[in-house]
């Protein structure tokens, strides 16, 4: 095992390499990486839960001498310069097909003609695609100067009272702070748990430039192996969207639907 190798197994953080992962994308965000082979990384500060990000948002002081005092000491800068990305063990999931394809867009795509199908709704419809761990994570872990600073693991879900207790048995937060921000943000709330959860974490530092967001290069498209339609569609809307995955280049034998609402009656004697 190489250097690189073995550093890079360390930020893993156990996870099995052949193990799959998957990811409910809305259409508009597929198109682009597919035509660009590039994989875009988000702000954590820009996801929606206000509890991400908790320890980040806390309120961190220092005692002052000169003044006698505690001083406020502002996180801002490592907040701005972490960036994110979520993926599910969930191969299934009828909560994260309706959390990520719009419903009323289904509905519309559904009923109208298949000549006529608005590209707007098109675009907010979901599909779900699949990769190993290890070729995900090949992707963003790309460069030594990555290795302590690029990571992935498991969402560890917790009640509000296990965060509060894991924050107040913290050691010296001074010496430990970026290990204590990252294991922070792979820690969710416990309603989340259906999600099972698996992060892709980034952090930059703070004497380079903060950039909105992050792009890696797919080098090989063939590590997505599989692109899994919303199991709402109905055959015109899912003609549609085969047809619109096609065009931008994806093998037709890597497309499917989700078979989670097909249903075969059993025949019994009576």
């Amino acid at each position: 095992m190489t250097e690189f190798d073995f550093f890079k197994k360390q930020r893993m953080n156990g996870l099995d390499e052949q193990l799959y992962v998957y990811k409910y994308i809305k259409l508009k965000y597929l198109i682009p990486l597919i035509e660009n082979k590039k994989l875009r990384i988000d702000k954590v500060s820009e996801w929606d839960d206000p509890y991400e990000n908790f320890f980040l948002k806390s309120n961190f002081y220092t005692y002052a001498s000169f003044y006698k005092k505690n001083i406020q000491v502002h996180t801002d800068d490592i907040r701005n310069r972490t960036y994110g990305q979520s993926w599910t063990m969930k191969e299934e999931s009828d909560a994260m097909w309706r959390i990520y394809s719009n419903n009323d867009d289904i509905k519309n795509i559904n009923k109208d003609d298949i000549k006529s199908i608005n590209e707007d709704d098109i675009k907010n419809i979901a599909v779900r695609i699949r990769i190993k761990i290890d070729n995900l994570f090949n992707i963003v872990y790309t460069s030594d100067e990555c290795m302590a600073t690029t990571s992935i693991g498991r969402i560890n879900y917790m009640t509000d009272d296990e965060i509060t207790n894991w924050m107040q048995g913290l050691g010296n937060i001074n010496s430990e702070f970026p290990k204590y921000a990252e294991q922070s943000l792979f820690i969710k709330r416990m309603p989340f748990a259906h999600e099972e959860e698996v992060r892709i974490i980034i952090s930059k530092d703070t004497e380079t430039p903060a950039e909105e967001f992050l792009l890696y290069d797919i080098p090989d498209l063939n590590v997505i192996e599989d692109f899994t339609l919303d199991p709402r569609l109905e055959e015109k809307g899912e003609k549609k969207i085969i047809q619109k995955l096609e065009d931008i280049g994806v093998d037709s034998h890597k497309i499917t639907k989700s078979s989670l609402y097909k249903f075969t009656p059993v025949d019994l004697k009576i």
